[in-house]
């Protein structure tokens, strides 16, 4: 009972506290064709409708920020139904202004959680996380900003997998006259796992570098490029896998586990506007991963006597019209991605091609 009360009086507080409170609500809606569904060599197709929604109720005052937020998404697949999933997720963030409109700190807490069907249940998960991060003036035209992020992630079917991760970043930013922005970043992650095993070459915990490059430029008042490269490298020797009927799967397989390989990636972006309702976005990438721990296999599942090795080429082109001027926060969207992966691992040499569009109401 006095949770209960704790809560109810917290959202009393929430709805009376301030004449400045604004109530906000979004649902979107996409349909996705996408020939290769699991990214792999043997390529499954399928048509996805992916529904998202939200509602985040603000508390404003002149220095001060507060946000009770939800965000909600359903995906059903029509082919491959058992592969359709939700989630869900319901935070609270505050923002807070050192002086008028500058120098941010933003704290926050949420709580997620992602819903599979069928043999996918295995893969269901919740997560709790908590951040901070202060963006401070350095001039009138840079900016520094440092942030950590905690995460509790948990997979009730996989426990062993189940860690704890921090996340240390800081981030500079640079505006030039030339209309040119300069961002460099520097990223630090380290994962501690639930249950510990005294294993040769068996992971107890994991952490990485990343850091990243980006240049932007303006061409005009409508036109604009950008270029990155990012480079990442694993400081974890060993791997994180589960033994099951004489087969092993590995951590890095089940999940894309973003901590098992060194790698680079660079990509050019442009954008431009046809008029203030009408914007096109186009964009490449190119990307090497080593991996760390990873055996590579051949066409009958049996590991190799190397490791996986990938390169990836991909390409984009979206473009998006705000149709405000038909109704106020609607919006049409439209996108088509390509991916080419080569490996020297037979699972993972593959195509992917998406094209979807979208109609959104942000109000």
């Amino acid at each position: 009972m006095k949770k209960h009360f704790v809560l109810s009086l917290f959202l009393t507080i929430l709805f009376f506290k301030s004449t400045l409170a604004q109530f906000n609500l979004y649902t979107y809606y996409e349909g996705i064709y996408d020939d290769n569904i699991f990214n792999t060599s043997e390529k499954v197709s399928d048509f996805i409708n992916s529904i998202s929604f939200g509602t985040a109720y603000n508390i404003e005052s002149e220095f001060n920020n507060v946000q009770l937020y939800y965000e909600g998404n359903l995906n059903y697949f029509q082919t491959t139904t058992s592969k359709s999933f939700d989630t869900h997720r319901i935070g609270l963030v505050e923002t807070h202004l050192f002086s008028i409109d500058d120098n941010p700190l933003n704290a926050g807490v949420n709580y997620s959680f992602r819903n599979n069907e069928d043999e996918y249940k295995v893969y269901d998960f919740d997560q709790i996380s908590a951040y901070v991060n202060y963006r401070h003036s350095i001039g009138e035209s840079n900016f520094m900003l440092p942030g950590y992020i905690f995460n509790r992630n948990s997979y009730n079917n996989f426990t062993l997998f189940s860690h704890n991760e921090h996340r240390l970043f800081i981030t500079w930013i640079s505006n030039f006259e030339t209309q040119t922005s300069l961002t460099l970043n520097a990223e630090y992650l380290f994962k501690d796992y639930f249950e510990k095993y005294d294993y040769e070459n068996y992971l107890n915990e994991a952490s990485l570098l990343k850091f990243r490059v980006n240049i932007g430029q303006s061409i005009g008042d409508l036109t604009g490029l950008n270029g990155y490269i990012i480079y990442q490298a694993n400081l974890s020797d060993g791997s994180r896998y589960l033994v099951s009927d004489s087969l092993i799967y590995y951590e890095e397989e089940i999940f894309n586990d973003i901590y098992s390989y060194d790698g680079i990636e660079t990509g050019l972006g442009f954008k431009h506007y046809f008029n203030e309702n009408i914007e096109l976005n186009l964009e490449a990438k190119y990307l090497i991963r080593n991996y760390s721990s990873l055996p590579a296999a051949d066409r009958n599942g049996a590991e190799l006597d190397y490791l996986r090795e990938d390169t990836q080429i991909g390409f984009g082109a979206g473009i998006l019209f705000d149709l405000s001027g038909v109704i106020n926060g609607l919006s049409f969207s439209a996108a088509w991605n390509y991916i080419k992966n080569k490996s020297n691992d037979y699972y993972y040499k593959y195509t992917n091609q998406m094209i979807s569009f979208s109609l959104g109401y942000d109000l």
